[in-house]
C-alpha cells in the first residue's frame, strides 16, 4: 500500500500536547482493527526539527499524531511547521492526499495550511477536516467576551478576530472538494461556551467555508462533557469523528 496511502493526521492545540490526541487515536486505532503501538508520531521541538517515533504502517490510512514541544505556539506557527510536516512526509511516503483532525489551535492551524494549497502543487490535498472547539473568532478573555460577538442572520459574525480576517480576506484558497465536520461545546452557563471559546467564535468559520467547501456539517454538544478538555475524550464524538473520517466515503 506505499503508494496510494491515506494519511489521518490528529493535532492538538495551545497548551497541549500527545495526551490531548491520544484517546482519538486509540479509538480509531481499535475501529480500524490496529494495534495500539500502530501508527507514527511526528515531535516538532522548538526550532521546528522533526523526529519520529512508532511506525508508518503499510495499510490504507497510517495514522500520524503531531506533538509540538513548544506547547505555547500560535496558530500560525503551528501551520508553518505543518507545512513543512507535509512536505517531509510526502517526500518519505509518497501520498497526495489526506485527512486531518484537529483540537483547539490545532483546528485553526489546519485551516491555514488549506490556504496555502493551491499556490503549491506539490503539496497534499486536504480532503476530510474535523474541527474541534476551534478558536476562530477570539478566546474567551483574548480577543472574545461572553455574549459580545454575535452571529447575524447571514451567518456573518459581527466582528471579526485578526486570524478570522486573515481567513475570511483569503477565502478563495479553501479547497473546494473538502468535506467539514465542525464540533463545539456550551457547558450551559451564561458564558455561552466550552469555557473557553465561544460558541460564536466556533461557529464563525462556518460563514467562510460552508458556502465554499463540498461539505459542512456542525455539531453543538451541551452540558458538562462539553467542557473544551473533555471534547477529545468524550465517547460520543470519538464515534462521530471516525464516523466521519474512516466510514464516510468519498464521491
Amino acid at each position: 500500500m506505499k503508494k496510494g496511502q491515506w494519511p489521518i493526521l490528529y493535532i492538538h492545540g495551545f497548551r497541549g500536547g500527545d495526551y490531548t490526541t491520544k484517546k482519538m487515536i486509540e479509538s480509531a486505532l481499535k475501529c480500524n482493527g490496529k494495534q495500539k503501538d500502530q501508527f507514527l508520531k511526528a515531535i516538532i521541538d522548538w526550532k521546528g526539527k522533526v523526529t519520529y517515533e512508532g511506525v508508518w504502517t503499510e495499510d490504507e490510512h497510517p495514522i500520524v499524531q503531531v506533538v509540538f514541544q513548544n506547547k505555547w505556539i500560535g496558530s500560525n506557527q503551528m501551520a508553518y511547521w505543518l507545512t513543512k510536516l507535509l512536505f517531509n512526509l510526502r517526500l518519505e511516503h509518497e501520498f497526495t492526499t489526506y485527512d486531518a483532525i484537529g483540537h483547539s489551535l490545532g483546528a485553526v492551524s489546519l485551516v491555514l495550511v488549506n490556504l496555502k494549497e493551491k499556490m503549491r502543487p506539490y503539496m497534499p490535498r486536504l480532503k476530510k477536516l474535523v474541527l474541534i472547539a476551534a478558536p476562530f473568532n477570539g478566546i474567551i478573555g483574548l480577543g472574545d467576551l461572553p455574549n459580545i460577538n454575535r452571529i447575524k442572520p447571514n451567518g456573518r459574525p459581527a466582528f471579526m478576530s485578526p486570524t478570522y480576517f486573515r481567513i475570511f480576506m483569503n477565502e478563495k484558497s479553501i479547497s473546494d472538494d473538502l468535506r467539514v465536520l465542525n464540533i463545539f461545546g456550551n457547558v450551559g452557563d451564561h458564558s455561552n461556551s466550552d469555557k473557553y471559546i465561544s460558541v460564536t467564535s466556533a461557529k464563525s468559520i462556518s460563514y467562510i467555508l460552508k458556502p465554499r467547501v463540498k461539505e459542512y456539517t456542525e455539531y453543538l454538544i451541551k452540558g458538562s462533557n462539553a467542557e473544551h478538555s473533555m471534547l477529545h475524550d468524550d465517547s460520543e464524538i470519538l464515534k462521530m469523528v471516525n464516523g466521519f473520517i474512516y466510514y464516510n466515503p468519498l464521491s
